[in-house]
């Protein structure tokens, strides 16, 4: 299949010991959409995309794409279904350009003929040209021309973020994970992740669920809002709508301008 995928997620209940980790929470994200969830420290938002990426099993609850069911299948085979998660320590390889990096990832993703492409056979030559033409034209649309042949251990956190983000468009997700994007980043960088991310939606043409503490950012950017609170979904709706609602404030909103307002105020 192709295109963005349906998320649906109903009664997910993880445990650890005998704590609840998320309580038996509800969320939906339609194809296409950007979905974020927001909520203080411990809400169970990163928990909430480990069940749906298969790093920690939920001990009830459902999660299906596009109305199959994922509970059997490991954190590998969901890849093979286009779920991508990303993390929010960005770990690439310190030694290797952004060309290699992005090049590395290409032939991840694609089986290598060890002995066509020694001898240079003309199916390997074309291959090698469709892979190269892949990652120039995520270069180009993310911006990274000018960093092309440095080592991302030289690159600055945001950067390397943006490396990260380019990675994830070559693994073509139906469903993608974004788990607090613009963590450790400088304040100047993270004010231009809204168009930056508007950016990887359009090129990947993917759902995504973003888990993120900059508040202003979400309500910028995503079309549903949720918010968490000791494991449950206490609030669901539009940027506006969950800016108005009482449940909400009183869990996460009602906090501080300064804490709110992390990269600025609210964004038209």
């Amino acid at each position: 299949m192709s295109g963005p995928a349906r998320l649906d997620v109903e009664g997910l209940v993880v445990r650890f010991g005998g704590v609840h980790a998320v309580a038996g929470a509800d969320l939906q994200a339609e194809p296409g959409a950007i979905v974020g969830l927001i909520g203080p420290n411990g809400s169970g938002k990163s928990t909430t995309l480990d069940a749906i990426s298969g790093f920690v099993e939920p001990h009830a609850g459902s999660i299906r794409i596009d109305g199959v069911d994922l509970v059997e299948l490991l954190p590998e085979e969901r890849m093979g279904v286009h779920i991508v998660r990303s993390f929010q320590d960005c770990r690439l390889f310190p030694d290797l350009s952004v060309e290699d990096t992005l090049l590395l990832c290409e032939d991840a993703r694609h089986e290598v003929g060890v002995v066509s492409t020694t001898l240079q056979l003309p199916w390997a030559r074309r291959r090698e040209r469709e892979k190269r033409g892949r990652v120039d034209a995520v270069i180009g649309s993310f911006g990274l021309e000018v960093f092309r042949h440095h080592r991302t251990a030289q690159l600055s956190t945001g950067t390397r973020r943006v490396v990260d983000l380019a990675t994830i468009v070559l693994a073509e997700p139906r469903l993608l994970l974004l788990d607090e994007p613009t963590a450790g980043i400088a304040q100047r960088e993270a004010e231009a992740f809204v168009p930056l991310l508007r950016r990887l939606h359009e090129v990947a043409d993917t759902t995504i669920v973003l888990v993120e503490h900059d508040v202003p950012l979400v309500m910028a950017l995503c079309s549903t809002v949720v918010v968490m609170e000791t494991g449950r979904v206490v609030a669901t709706g539009t940027p506006a709508e969950v800016s108005r609602d009482p449940r909400a404030i009183a869990a996460y909103l009602g906090a501080s301008e300064e804490a709110l307002n992390v990269t600025g105020p609210p964004r038209a």
